[in-house]
């Protein structure tokens, strides 16, 4: 088998290298900051192929990286607030996966596209949630990073924003981002 045959048949080379460009690149970015691969990969490769292909992409990306963090971030994690995390998950990622795969590949691009532009003003703006905890904003938080986990694998920047929100998320953010990987494929 040669590469050429494991490229879909609607992605030409040049696209796939692209593809291939980006992967490196985010995954650079992954390597130094441990997150954020899906911040730069979907709205780059999805620029040059269906966002359904890019995202089941990087999905097994996603867990190949992530599943050896998953023990390790088990033991770090505070269970009760990851449980309420994932409860709101497991109602937002099939709605993300439903649009994912219902919507037209342009009108996905610039949801995704716009999503990290939103959250990256968000975290540049240094705004922080000073409210007590509640249940009802975990599972929110969840929800919508589930959402963008089954639209477009990028489920960990919403989590990560609530770490830096309240202190008591920091630990389950790994563990969150490696169950959303493992545990909710599109």
């Amino acid at each position: 088998m040669s590469f050429s045959e494991l490229i879909p048949a609607d992605i030409g080379t040049h696209a796939a290298l692209a593809i291939c460009a980006f992967a490196f690149i985010s995954g650079m970015a992954r390597g130094f900051s441990g997150f954020g691969a899906a911040m730069i990969f979907m709205p780059l490769a999805s620029s040059v192929a269906a966002p359904r292909l890019v995202a089941a992409l990087l999905l097994i990306i996603d867990f190949v990286a992530a599943a050896p963090l998953l023990p390790g971030a088990w033991r770090q994690a505070d269970h009760k607030p990851t449980a309420i995390i994932v409860a709101g998950a497991l109602v937002g990622v099939p709605v993300g996966t439903y649009f994912l795969s219902r919507l037209d590949p342009v009108t996905t691009r610039w949801i995704i596209s716009g999503f990290v532009s939103a959250l990256l003003l968000l975290l540049l703006s240094g705004w922080r949630y000073r409210g007590k905890d509640h249940a009802v904003l975990s599972v929110g938080i969840g929800a919508l990073s589930g959402f963008c986990a089954g639209l477009a694998q990028t489920g960990g920047p919403a989590i990560g924003w609530a770490g830096q929100l309240r202190p008591r998320l920091r630990a389950p953010i790994s563990f969150c981002s490696s169950v959303r990987a493992i545990s909710f494929p599109s």
